[in-house]
């Protein structure tokens, strides 16, 4: 009994297939785990078992002053993922990595994550992704009624939409001729 569950050990160490594994990394390291396991696979001659790294970021977009402002958010920090197969010499290197805690699931080897679980967080970071792009929820002819200034409570059709400032333009009656005038996006709401 005692020698099969040695060979189940061993056959999962030297696991031969490509894999997700996940690396505990310290906090605000992530990138730079990322570029240190290149550079020791890459030095290893280990590129055929170690093929791809991840660590996840999105681009948040804000405005601040009527400008597009872009942060970077990491979505799993203190996580790396690594696509790999897996043996002893592998396990070595990559936890012997400075800034790399431990693999996770890895008590006496490395469990790998399921493809169920990996599609999961792929699917995470996709809808991450689509949640941090700026929407504009406007489109041109679009009625809008103004949210606040001198001209609150008028209502004027969107004319255009500039998606990289995020503002409108709609055009507003003064003194019996229309004019364009810019307002951010967030300073009007459609008429229902």
């Amino acid at each position: 009994m005692q020698n099969q569950s040695t060979k189940e050990i061993k056959k999962q160490i030297e696991n031969n297939q490509l894999k997700r594994y996940v690396l505990s990394v310290v906090s605000g390291q992530e990138e730079l785990v990322v570029e240190n396991l290149r550079e020791r696979v890459k030095k290893q001659g280990l590129e055929e078992d170690v093929v791809d790294f991840l660590s996840p970021v999105i681009n948040e977009s804000s405005l601040k002053k009527w400008e597009k402002v872009i942060k970077t958010k990491k979505i799993y920090p203190w996580y790396v993922f690594v696509k790999s197969k897996m043996n002893d010499k592998i396990w070595y290197v990559v936890r012997n990595t400075p800034w790399v805690r431990l693999i996770v699931w890895a008590e006496t080897h490395p469990i790998p994550l399921s493809d169920d679980e990996y599609n999961k967080i792929i699917t995470q970071i996709e809808e991450s992704k689509e949640r941090a792009e700026l929407h504009i929820p406007y489109k041109e002819w679009d009625l809008v009624i103004l949210k606040s200034g001198d001209f609150k409570g008028m209502q004027w059709l969107v004319k255009t939409i500039d998606t990289e400032k995020s503002i409108v333009v709609v055009n507003i009656e003064m003194l019996g001729r229309l004019t364009p005038v810019a307002i951010g996006w967030d300073k009007i709401e459609l008429v229902s």
